[in-house]
């Protein structure tokens, strides 16, 4: 017990620590001091012991911290996603670990392996985050109103894979949103927005222009598909020269929007013979048919790989890679079912499909 000249009770001054810490910091000392030098009652060599008993609390940003480390199992990537560096986040679950005097996770385990204290916070962000968000959409939709209409144009059919499950969730969130797809194919989907035709797009470059707002959704992986017979299939990097005699099946889009073409086939000069189809299952059956090869982002192909009636093959050595960005008119910057609508994807994207890449901001 510290020394106390009055033989009084403490707890008045501790609760003065507690009451004033988080208002006014950088004062408290010069108070603790002022009493101590005073009152007698708290020897000043106890004052920043006693400051430093302010607990860490359990916060909301824990919680998106913990749901980061359990949907991404690396904290390389889930740092990334709440926006912090390795050692910020390190040292956020540190603390908290050390309020509970309880491990969290192992961090030596690929994925991270949860203890079950951390098991116990995963499942109260699982119950708790949603609750947050719903409260937040309801003052953002009592503020601005709750009705409107979002029409969403992508670069790619496929898109829709990972898309609609967003969409389904808007829906929920917002239903008083007439949410509509625009059937256009234009060699700048940029044009939709300034035009007015389009509310939201998806693209893969970024348009200089101050009327258009950009914000990342993530990047992915593009492979080659080809039949498990194919003669490709032998081969384990496929190169702009693979592509030259064989049929490329895609979707029905100009060459200069398929990143295989910009990135690779036109600078290499290969031109394939085309073959069209609207809808990824049916491309994929012609894979498996020979008829063709394809190339589409991996996240599309996964569900059929375990059919096993076609394999994935990496593009060039590197492997091919494409960013994915969500746009929107600087003037819906602050609409608020448009920036829910771009975090509802964002957030779909990643617990659906967990080999996504977190796409720096």
């Amino acid at each position: 017990m510290p020394p106390n000249k009055h033989g009084g009770d403490i707890s008045l001054l501790i609760y003065f620590i507690y009451h004033f810490i988080d208002n006014d910091f950088h004062n408290i000392k010069f108070r603790l001091y002022y009493i101590s030098i005073n009152t007698g009652i708290l020897h000043y060599s106890y004052i920043n012991k006693l400051i430093t008993m302010k607990p860490i609390y359990l916060e909301l940003r824990h919680l998106r911290t913990l749901l980061a480390l359990k949907e991404s199992g690396n904290i390389s990537l889930a740092a990334k996603r709440v926006y912090l560096t390795q050692s910020a986040l390190s040292h956020q679950m540190k603390m908290l670990e050390d309020q509970y005097g309880l491990a969290l996770f192992e961090r030596k385990t690929q994925p991270l392996q949860f203890t079950p204290a951390g098991e116990r916070l995963v499942k109260l962000a699982n119950e708790i985050l949603p609750k947050v968000i719903d409260a937040e959409r309801d003052l953002l939709s009592a503020k601005q109103g709750n009705s409107g209409e979002l029409r969403i144009a992508t670069e790619s059919q496929s898109h829709f894979d990972w898309l609609i499950p967003s969409m389904d969730k808007f829906r929920e969130d917002w239903p008083l949103i007439d949410l509509d797809i625009v059937q256009r194919y234009e060699t700048n989907l940029h044009s939709l927005l300034l035009s007015n035709h389009a509310d939201w797009i998806t693209v893969s470059e970024i348009e200089n222009s101050d009327r258009i707002i950009h914000k990342p959704l993530f990047s992915y992986e593009i492979v080659g598909v080809c039949a498990k017979d194919h003669h490709l299939a032998n081969k384990s990097i496929w190169e702009a020269e693979d592509f030259k005699d064989e049929i490329l099946i895609t979707h029905p889009v100009p060459d200069n929007m398929l990143d295989i073409f910009k990135r690779l086939l036109i600078p290499n000069k290969i031109n394939p013979k085309r073959r069209l189809s609207e809808l990824t299952t049916a491309i994929l059956q012609l894979v498996a048919s020979k008829k063709g090869i394809t190339v589409l982002p991996y996240w599309a192909i996964k569900p059929y790989l375990e059919k096993d009636y076609i394999v994935i093959k990496r593009i060039t050595e590197n492997g091919l890679y494409n960013n994915l960005y969500g746009a929107m008119r600087e003037s819906d910057a602050n609409t608020a079912y448009i920036n829910d609508f771009q975090t509802t994807v964002k957030e779909q994207s990643f617990s659906i499909f967990p080999d996504l890449i977190v796409l720096d901001e």
